[in-house]
């Protein structure tokens, strides 16, 4: 018998596999189950895995320095700080630069006593970096730029049993003793250290009998990425300068970690998943032999037959990565409006980091399509080997 011309064929290749889908449902609903939870299940992890790397972004971006300066070797401050922050703003992307001078003290109030570190900043300059006014509980973080003024970390403030108003004692051996009203309390981002207080930088100075020195320069950059090449050009001038990457690793190689894990376990659920749909199709194969030898008998290719298989794979995963994608999206929608009562910052309830994206939807259908594909290969490729003469009388 001639061949069909090939449109034909195309169209004659889609009615029977569609056939076959419809034929056996239970199958079908049981390969369509196992792909959309595959599925669901993937989405949702990368959903949560994207929102966890944006949340560690958004601490760099928005609590964190991108570069620090601190002293030249054999120095104990950066001298003539002013000379190197005109250097730093000729740097290209530039947004921010904040100076501090940091010391230990010992704070006392009545018969409390706490050792702290203070820090010495314009109070401008640290808010355009670090934010604290977001975690002020009670003042504001310029008021300690007006005479002897401090503010303490909540924790701290009920150590020393001290209140806003109320005047604490400031002392260290080598330094001016000097006393510092309470002008703020905040509560301690994430990562702090709760004995952290903040006075201006000319206070500092004073309590150290210092001149115009400052211990670090924190630099913020439009562009996170650029911050190795900044700090490179500072070390030029012979000051350690340290990008984000090099002062926090840990975040660096907690999403590396995260992401290699969570696509690992993703592409072995789909793959598990995928296998479901290749054992599916191996039984129909086993059952559809006396009527894919007839087809041959009418004409059909090898390579008609094959793609029969393969085209019903590959709707298969299409069906349950469509499934899959709706579920996923529903349970992530839910999951990201959940509230945790938690430990935060300012004692606020937190959700989930959830982030969905178009592409990551994209993505993990036409994975599913594609193991599914592979998946139903080689019960395709049998299909296409049957002797037409034996597969009609099977």
């Amino acid at each position: 018998m001639p061949d069909l011309p090939s449109s034909i064929v195309s169209a004659f290749e889609l009615t029977v596999a569609m056939r076959h889908i419809i034929y056996r449902k239970r199958g079908t609903l049981l390969s369509v189950a196992a792909i959309a939870l595959a599925v669901s299940i993937s989405l949702v992890s990368i959903f949560m895995m994207d929102g966890f790397r944006d949340m560690l972004f958004d601490v760099i971006i928005e609590d964190l320095p991108h570069v620090t300066v601190t002293p030249k070797e054999g120095d104990d401050y950066i001298y003539l700080y002013h000379s190197l922050a005109d250097r730093i703003w000729d740097i290209p992307g530039v947004v921010a630069v904040s100076a501090s001078l940091g010391t230990s003290a010992t704070f006392t109030y009545k018969e409390n006593v706490e050792n702290v570190a203070m820090s010495g900043v314009d109070p401008e300059d640290f808010e355009s970096i670090y934010h604290l006014e977001e975690y002020m509980i009670k003042g504001d973080l310029i008021s300690v730029q007006s005479g002897k003024k401090v503010i303490l970390g909540k924790k701290l403030s009920e150590r020393l049993k001290v209140k806003m108003g109320q005047t604490i004692y400031a002392s260290f051996p080598d330094a001016r003793g000097t006393s510092l009203m309470v002008s703020g309390i905040f509560d301690p981002p994430v990562g702090w250290q709760d004995d952290l207080t903040i006075v201006s930088l000319d206070t500092a100075r004073s309590f150290l009998n210092e001149g115009d020195v400052a211990s670090i320069v924190d630099i913020r950059l439009e562009d996170i990425y650029q911050a190795d090449a900044a700090a490179r050009s500072l070390q030029d001038y012979g000051y350690k300068a340290d990008s984000w990457q090099k002062l926090y690793p840990e975040i660096l190689e907690t999403l590396a970690i995260e992401t290699f894990e969570n696509n690992l376990i993703m592409l072995l659920i789909l793959i598990i998943a995928s296998f479901g749909v290749g054992s599916v199709m191996y039984l129909l194969v086993n059952e559809k032999t006396s009527e894919i030898g007839m087809l041959m008998a009418m004409g059909a290719k090898r390579q008609s037959i094959m793609n029969i298989f393969l085209i019903e794979s590959g709707l298969l995963g299409l069906m349950g990565g469509a499934v899959g994608a709706v579920l996923g999206l529903a349970l992530s929608l839910y999951l990201g409006n959940l509230e945790f009562s938690m430990e935060a910052p300012g004692g606020q309830k937190i959700t989930l980091p959830v982030v969905i994206s178009l592409e990551s939807f994209l993505v993990i259908i036409i994975a599913a399509i594609a193991l599914s594909i592979i998946a139903g290969s080689y019960p395709a490729y049998k299909a296409s080997r049957l002797d037409p003469t034996q597969a009609i009388n099977a």
